[in-house]
């Protein structure tokens, strides 16, 4: 696949992410209640498509092992979004915190794809 592909998979995948978040962070519940299933999938499927997009465009980039620091954070980034769900139904972050986190990992994702820095 070309890189234009990988980029907009990759995009996409981002977009079900927060939809996601956004659904599972924000939705009321009450105690020991589950968050919505559909924002659970669509924050699941998210998760997958930034992954397998994200190794796309590194094998188009020609980056192999070692990779740069700037992808190794973006790796740690989409693990902490994966684990922003568990956090907040297990009470170890109030939603609202997590939502606000959520939007401050996203936005340092989005940083260090556009500047690429430590390259």
């Amino acid at each position: 696949m070309s890189y234009e592909t990988y980029k907009t998979m990759h995009i996409v995948g981002l977009i079900l992410l927060f939809m996601g978040l956004g659904t599972v962070l924000l939705s009321p519940r009450s105690e020991g209640s589950k968050p919505p299933k559909a924002g659970m999938i669509m924050h699941g499927i998210g998760l997958v498509v930034i992954l397998v997009a994200g190794f796309g465009l590194l094998a188009r980039l020609g980056m192999s092992w070692p990779w740069p620091v700037f992808v190794i954070a973006k790796i740690a980034i989409w693990v902490a979004l994966a684990m922003m769900p568990m956090l907040v139904k297990r009470g170890a972050l109030p939603a609202a915190i997590g939502w606000a986190v959520a939007a401050a990992l996203g936005g340092a994702a989005a940083y260090l794809a556009f500047t690429k820095p430590w390259m």
